[in-house]
């Protein structure tokens, strides 16, 4: 579970924890601070010249980048901390990391990175951090026994000052900070609650219109309507389209694509938040495991043997790897033991006797056995029978794992 806070251009103080929406309020500017701003261009310098040693001679190895620019860098910038050129050398090498990741998986053309925004991250015992439970100050040292440091103050909102508290009395951990010459941010570590041990099982099948969710332990079955995100994603992809339709000015056509992007993002991840906290509350409140289907690799499944066009679209509007992803993590924010089963078979399978049909014909499945019921709820209550003998470790179909490391056992009560 982490948390992290940061001043950004003197607007405010943000915090990020269990996936929730950040909080802000004013803080001190960095971006006029004209020490850090000079120690960030000297950083920057070293950084490029980290990511142009890494590509031109193959070593990524922060280690080995290290070694080779070290000297050099002490040459260049005497008056530097040396713990300031090693971090700005490890974010260089991280650069170079992200990049050729990127270029792999063809999200980018471009032969270099571009550095837009230098950062560090500050060794967590090169700062002094002093709390009073009003005011945080941060002490940064410019140089070794630097007689004026650079000192920050804080005065976070009183929501955010529990976490701070619980920092200062020992129950959270203190992460690396990172630095840029616009903002702070320091992250907390929390320990992850220990999940309960389950009394039932929530299937949840996804579709691309809706969400079935059926209960193993009461045979309860709810329909979600989650069709408003695929009306979301197909409407700001109307206005992407319209927008950029006659400009041929490049920059202008990705500004514009770029803006619609992010707000169908914001829009979709807002709804799959409030219905992943809905569906946590739920399993709570009844003391069960949430079962999802594991759903890696789907696209290259599904999209198999079809054109590239026919293979995004759809998946693209549909989004559930995102909702997948939300109430995964906010489990195991609030201690919810949640599964993930194979897909395999899960909407042909019978959830009373396990029989597979070759082929399914229409949304209602009947089985010889006489089970008779629609394809998403036979599909739900596969996956919670696959989640209840996950738990038991029992069936053929118990080939699951848990959404979320459980280390140890499960708690009792």
């Amino acid at each position: 579970m982490d948390a992290s806070f940061s001043s950004r251009d003197g607007q405010g103080y943000h915090h990020n924890g269990g996936g929730d929406d950040a909080d802000s309020l004013p803080a001190v500017p960095i971006r006029g601070h004209p020490e850090i701003r000079a120690r960030m261009e000297a950083c920057a310098d070293i950084q490029r010249q980290a990511v142009d040693h890494a590509l031109e001679n193959g070593k990524t190895a922060a280690f080995t980048l290290i070694k080779a620019l070290y000297p050099s860098l002490r040459a260049q910038h005497p008056d530097l901390h040396a713990v300031w050129a090693r971090s700005a050398v490890r974010a260089g090498a991280a650069v170079v990391h992200s990049f050729r990741n990127r270029r792999r998986k063809g999200k980018t053309q471009l032969q270099k990175p571009e550095i837009r925004r230098p950062f560090v991250c500050v060794r967590r015992d090169l700062l002094r951090i002093e709390w009073d439970s009003e005011t945080l100050t941060i002490t940064i040292p410019v140089s070794p026994w630097d007689p004026d440091p650079i000192v920050l103050t804080f005065r976070p909102h009183h929501k955010h000052r529990r976490l701070l508290d619980e920092w200062k009395a020992g129950r959270a951990r203190m992460g690396e900070p990172t630095l840029t010459a616009r903002s702070l941010s320091i992250p907390l570590k929390f320990p992850d609650p220990i999940p309960y041990k389950p009394e039932g099982v929530i299937g949840i099948d996804s579709n691309e219109g809706s969400l079935t969710a059926f209960v193993a332990s009461t045979g309860e079955i709810r329909e979600i309507d989650t069709s408003h995100v695929g009306k979301v994603n197909r409407d700001h992809l109307r206005r992407e389209i319209k927008g950029t339709r006659g400009k041929r000015n490049p920059k202008a056509k990705k500004k514009i694509a770029s803006k619609h992007r992010r707000i169908r993002r914001e829009k979709t991840e807002n709804f799959w938040h409030h219905l992943a906290l809905a569906l946590i509350a739920w399993a709570i409140g009844m003391k069960s495991a949430l079962a999802l289907e594991d759903l890696k690799g789907m696209k290259e499944r599904i999209g198999k043997g079809k054109s590239r066009r026919m293979r995004q679209r759809p998946l693209n509007f549909w989004s559930i790897m995102t909702f997948h992803r939300i109430p995964v993590h906010k489990a195991r924010f609030y201690g919810v033991p949640s599964i993930l089963v194979n897909p395999q078979n899960t909407s042909r399978a019978c959830p009373a006797c396990g029989r597979v049909v070759d082929r399914l014909r229409g949304p209602v499945r009947a089985c010889p056995c006489g089970v008779r019921m629609g394809r998403h709820v036979a599909a739900a209550a596969s996956i919670a029978r696959g989640g209840v003998e996950f738990l038991e470790g029992s069936g053929l179909r118990s080939r699951g794992r848990w959404a979320t490391l459980v280390a140890g056992p499960l708690a009792s009560g």
